[in-house]
């Protein structure tokens, strides 16, 4: 199984295997989705996991993950039925004797900071736009998300999985 994190200007942020990351965005859409439905996540659930984020979208996309961060804080995480997510026990990095999801997620919430903080620093330096997006991390897969042309990921349709998952 290929591994998978958030890539934004010049680094990449490892997460672990691709179900943990499937997970991640499944609990977004079972818990805050639903718990909090004011909210529209798809710049998360949709942008972020499809395709990636643009510029104008990156201090939006910030505030929902805060939001989901504070919602996954009063999860436990023993509630949750991983197995019927599709988690792979052998293969996660995830530590689910954590007492919440937001721990649980708590390297998601950082390296997400940490990769939109890396693109708004790539374009302060370079004047260059690296958008924060999902890459596969291993060699030499790495190579081909980072060159993916950005139309590639604007063409998806509606039923198309992203590039990480292929």
């Amino acid at each position: 199984m290929k591994n998978v994190g958030f890539h934004g200007g010049h680094t990449v942020y490892e997460h672990g295997p691709t179900s943990d990351v499937i997970v991640f965005f499944q609990c977004i859409t079972i818990y805050a989705e639903y718990v909090q439905s004011e909210y529209d996540f798809s710049l998360l659930t949709d942008h972020l996991y499809r395709r990636y984020l643009k510029q104008d979208e990156l201090r939006p996309a910030m505030e929902l993950m805060s939001i989901v961060e504070c919602l996954f804080s009063k999860i436990q995480s023993n509630t949750v039925d991983w197995q019927i997510m599709g988690m792979d026990c052998e293969l996660t990095k995830l530590d689910f004797n954590q007492p919440t999801l937001d721990l649980v997620f708590i390297d998601y919430f950082r390296h997400f900071l940490d990769a939109k903080e890396s693109a708004e620093s790539f374009l302060n330096t370079f004047k260059i736009y690296q958008p924060v997006k999902i890459v596969i991390s291993d060699l030499p897969w790495f190579i081909d998300d980072k060159n993916r042309p950005l139309e590639q990921y604007d063409a998806l349709g509606p039923h198309d999985p992203p590039f990480w998952l292929r």
